[in-house]
């Protein structure tokens, strides 16, 4: 066989070029590194050879060729083992001429145990760690050289570049995998979940990406939802566009995450509650786009409202309790006292109600109260306000009033409404309604003090003859 030196340029390069297209034609660094010895020791005409791969600060080596056979080697080389050890720590070429005691060579075959030289050469990778060795034993004529080496040192290089690739591409191949398993089990969750989430631009002018729950949830496909733009601001109640737009807009202006509660119509126009939030998505130090989970809250806003109802409202007529009642007297006094206007607080007693209950029973009772509530409701503006206090006892507050005998004509139309007809009592019983009124501040300036007075004016109205309205000036 023709050594280095001895065979032609042609025929040199054409070695290299095998090893080159077959060393980078795999990603399997075993393969890249049984073609480097296949072909340095034809370069070299050596009589056998191995490589090593660093592993763990050792050359591991599995394998060798003797001859033309590959035969298996477990063996692993450290610092403290002689000429691995120079290797693993200088990372330079040796050419061993006398090798008789060189480690190896007794361990991996008898036919090698008559070995008289070994040339070692590093495979260096770019940040000049030693990726692994390739070791050539005995040239078949005469012995290794510095010419030698050098071309081993050339197929070592080719070997590197290889090698380097083979993990680059192997480490982006498991970075792809780990990031379409990651894209999977975030697409199963998203898709899982009872929530619509989303992706826009960073100033909410596009949906750049909805999940499927948009159908579920709102009614209209993913496709249909991204073609129209405008469909999200189009969507909100117009009660709440303003206010959420205005909070998007703050958002964006001081850098914070989005959050906000708001009524969106769906694709059939029913109307749905849901909470909003999104928050910036960044890459180092640059904002890339808006992520976003939309909720349905509507059953919970049902609750809310039923608990708020419960709190504040009288079960059985719909109309203000006694707490919400003074609430709103409160409130009606501050703004009544702010813009230097008059208020009337008007105390009323069904006369009538205790025979309706004790003759025709409690659902009779039950239902007169129900729909008295509904006349005084009726006969009273929506600025005011109608409350059950308890029992047959209601109160209405009438804000901003200008003169007595605009109370009288309000207090005139509840006197007649509940003096109506019930169909569900006959005619047998009588209902009509006693009326006390006090005037704030003419009567009096404090919220308890206005509703005695008016309770006072009542039980004035009843010793009078009832079915009438007395108010506490004159009392």
């Amino acid at each position: 066989m023709q050594t280095g030196q001895q065979m032609s340029q042609n025929k040199l390069a054409s070695l290299l070029a095998q090893a080159s297209n077959h060393m980078h034609g795999t990603l399997d660094i075993p393969t890249i590194l049984r073609e480097a010895v296949y072909i340095s020791s034809q370069l070299v005409d050596a009589s056998a050879g191995a490589a090593g791969l660093m592993i763990n600060e050792q050359l591991a080596f599995s394998e060798h060729l003797d001859g033309q056979t590959w035969k298996p080697t477990q063996l692993r080389l450290g610092r403290d083992d002689g000429w691995a050890g120079e290797i693993i720590e200088h990372k330079q070429p040796l050419i061993i001429a006398e090798a008789d005691d060189a480690l190896f060579i007794p361990l991996v075959s008898q036919k090698l145990s008559g070995t008289e030289q070994l040339i070692i050469t590093p495979i260096i990778g770019k940040q000049h760690e030693l990726l692994a060795c390739l070791i050539l034993f005995d040239k078949q004529k005469g012995v290794f050289t510095q010419h030698d080496s050098k071309l081993l040192e050339q197929l070592a290089s080719m070997a590197s570049v290889a090698i380097e690739n083979s993990i680059q591409l192997s480490e982006s191949r498991r970075v792809e995998e780990d990031l379409e398993k990651s894209v999977a089990t975030y697409r199963t969750l998203v898709e899982q979940i009872p929530a619509i989430t989303y992706i826009a631009s960073l100033d909410r002018s596009r949906i750049l990406f909805v999940s499927p729950q948009v159908k579920d949830i709102l009614g209209f496909s993913q496709d249909d939802f991204l073609a129209n733009q405008e469909r999200w601001s189009q969507q909100i109640h117009p009660d709440d566009r303003e206010r959420v737009l205005s909070e998007v807009q703050k958002s964006l202006n001081d850098n914070i995450p989005f959050h906000s509660e708001y009524r969106i119509y769906s694709e059939d126009g029913k109307e749905t509650w849901v909470k909003d939030a999104a928050s910036k998505v960044r890459d180092h130090d640059h904002d890339l786009y808006l992520q976003g989970v939309v909720y349905d809250i509507t059953e919970r806003k049902l609750s809310e409202k039923k608990l708020l109802q419960m709190a504040h409202f009288d079960q059985l007529t719909g109309l203000a309790n006694r707490s919400l009642f003074h609430d709103r007297l409160d409130q009606a006094v501050a703004q009544a006292k702010r813009h230097t206007h008059k208020l009337a607080v008007m105390y009323l007693d069904l006369d009538g109600f205790k025979a309706v209950n004790d003759t025709l029973g409690h659902k009779a009772g039950d239902d007169l109260l129900a729909e008295a509530a509904h006349r005084l409701r009726q006969n009273v503006r929506e600025v005011d306000t109608v409350a059950r206090m308890g029992g047959d006892e209601f109160t209405i507050i009438l804000n901003e009033i200008t003169t007595q005998e605009s109370i009288r004509l309000v207090a005139g139309k509840l006197i007649e409404a509940i003096s109506a007809p019930y169909e569900h009592i006959g005619s047998e019983e009588v209902v009509t309604i006693s009326i006390g009124t006090a005037i704030y501040p003419d009567d009096c300036t404090d919220r308890d003090a206005l509703v005695t007075a008016a309770d006072n004016a009542m039980y004035t109205a009843k010793n009078s003859g009832k079915n009438r309205c007395c108010f506490y000036q004159t009392i």
